[in-house]
């Protein structure tokens, strides 16, 4: 990780974003519950809107990964990503989304879809509702897309060949079957991945795959270790998000 750490707002940034094109990694847009352990991944409405507004005052337009991974280079573009579909994504972040003319992509989990972060509570963290197969039907109707994070959210690294190949391909067909559109990016839990991994997932036929490796993306980036930018709440819990994440 960069000595700019995780993003919090632009201006520590600016400098960086002028040498590619950033992906912001969020994870929930709510205010914490108690008891939350990794607090730096909940950021507050007020905090998301302050963002997206601050991204485009400063002349910033969104990218889809899509574009993102046949164009490379280019000047105040930035692309926006929600990992694990949590319901509190769609009830605080598609209104200034909208305003500002952003779009955005959810990465699903997709046995778990309507269900809880089945993956954090195993850890002892709290229970947060992921969207029904209905409320990312409205995702999609707000003009925002998906991608797949799985099935289950595991460490795909530590999975046989047969189980991570499920993980990637089945997770895929099974979104793609249930919304009538084609899956095409893929992001790794945890952004744990090896290059076995990776020909996993380009094997299933996705486009892009998403890492935790912080950095702005190029036309010289792999599409399938593409670098992505995480944004979290200033907090304390430096050591338990590295603990998740890096470990």
């Amino acid at each position: 990780m960069s000595a700019l750490g995780n993003y919090h707002s632009l201006e520590p940034f600016r400098d960086l974003f002028k040498t590619g094109i950033p992906i912001l990694a969020y994870h929930k847009v709510d205010r914490r519950p108690s008891g939350v352990r990794l607090k730096g991944l909940y950021v507050s409405p007020k905090r998301f809107t302050t963002q997206m507004d601050e991204l485009h005052d400063a002349g910033f337009f969104s990218v889809g990964l899509h574009e993102l991974a046949y164009g490379g280079d280019g000047r105040n573009l930035v692309a926006i990503s929600f990992d694990d579909g949590c319901r509190n994504v769609l009830r605080n972040a598609v209104e200034p989304l909208r305003r500002n003319g952003f779009r955005a992509i959810q990465f699903i989990v997709a046995d778990l879809i309507g269900g809880l972060n089945e993956w954090d509570i195993r850890d002892g963290e709290v229970p947060e509702p992921l969207m029904t197969e209905s409320e990312i039907r409205e995702w999609l109707a707000a003009g925002h897309e998906i991608g797949s994070h799985s099935l289950r959210h595991l460490r795909l690294t530590r999975l046989s060949v047969r189980d991570a190949r499920e993980e990637i391909s089945t997770s895929k067909k099974k979104l793609e079957d249930m919304f009538g559109i084609p899956i095409n990016h893929f992001c790794y839990p945890y952004g744990d991945w090896n290059e076995g991994i990776r020909n996993l997932v380009t094997e299933a036929g996705y486009v892009t795959a998403s890492t935790l490796n912080h950095g702005v993306n190029t036309a010289a980036t792999d599409p399938y270790s593409i670098h992505r930018i995480m944004v979290r709440h200033p907090t304390r819990s430096l050591k338990a998000l590295k603990e998740r994440f890096f470990s």
